[in-house]
């Protein structure tokens, strides 16, 4: 009860600082690239370049072929985008209270929030690769379909996992100056392990369920299926549920470590 209570709380506490939360959010992104000649064109050229050679490598080079009736290129960008706002979104995410500090030694200050804060701030990148993946698919001739609208769904779905799992590791880091080393290393295989660069076809149906257990399969998928209208979440209901149920344990994680560690902060940052 106690952690539903915190739980709770602290979804209000972000609409009571929602306010707060976009104007830390905004300062953050800009802040991130201030110095450079380019600016915050960074935050859209890397992952822009990247997309390039993966194609380059795959459909040009190897020649994969295409999933189904779909291009490459376009299923390649409607999965790696969401492995872009996510890693992103983990790795500042769990460097947030030790880039904060002085927030943190602040009592008066909710700190809580700062995870949030680093999630909303890779979301505007995300809602411009979104955008870019919608140009590309009409360029394809690809219609736009109702399904589209399910993006909303899976974004939020997205946010939430992320912020649990941020909670966890960003309550760890001041404790463990190791555990982004670590999370880069769980993170490749996680990449390879995720649908993003191959088709779920091609993968033993009888090891299928494996790669099921990653929360990511479901909003990859998930994300495939509303640009090119495959399928409506509810046609779900398993994974659906397999989903939530996970990242509300997540949740309750994030919220007990957090609980108990805050305390010993500011002593170690």
């Amino acid at each position: 009860m106690y952690l539903l209570r915190e739980l709770s709380e602290y979804i209000q506490d972000l609409y009571g600082n929602r306010k707060l939360i976009d104007k830390f959010s905004k300062n953050d992104f800009k802040s991130r690239y201030a110095g450079s000649i380019l600016g915050i064109m960074w935050a859209f050229i890397q992952p822009t370049i990247t997309i390039l050679v993966y194609w380059f490598v795959f459909d040009v080079g190897l020649k994969s072929a295409p999933a189904g009736n779909i291009p490459f290129i376009l299923f390649l960008i409607t999965g790696i985008i969401v492995w872009f706002f996510f890693s992103e979104s983990l790795v500042n995410g769990t460097n947030c209270f030790r880039e904060y500090s002085y927030l943190v030694k602040k009592m008066t200050f909710n700190i809580k929030i700062l995870p949030i804060v680093k999630i909303i701030s890779s979301l505007y990148t995300h809602i411009f690769f979104i955008a870019f993946a919608v140009v590309m698919i009409l360029l394809y001739k690809y219609p736009l379909t109702p399904y589209l609208l399910q993006i909303i769904y899976y974004l939020f779905c997205l946010i939430v996992f992320l912020t649990g799992l941020t909670w966890i590791t960003a309550s760890l880091q001041p404790f463990f100056t190791d555990i982004l080393q670590f999370i880069n290393v769980i993170m490749q295989v996680l990449f390879w392990g995720t649908p993003i660069l191959w088709d779920v076809q091609i993968f033993p149906p009888q090891y299928l369920w494996i790669l099921k257990l990653n929360p990511l399969y479901y909003i990859v998928q998930g994300y495939r299926e509303s640009f090119f209208a495959q399928g409506w979440f509810w046609q779900h209901p398993v994974m659906t549920a397999y989903f939530w149920g996970f990242t509300f344990v997540l949740l309750l994680v994030g919220i007990a470590i957090y609980s108990r560690l805050r305390p010993h902060f500011s002593d170690v940052l």
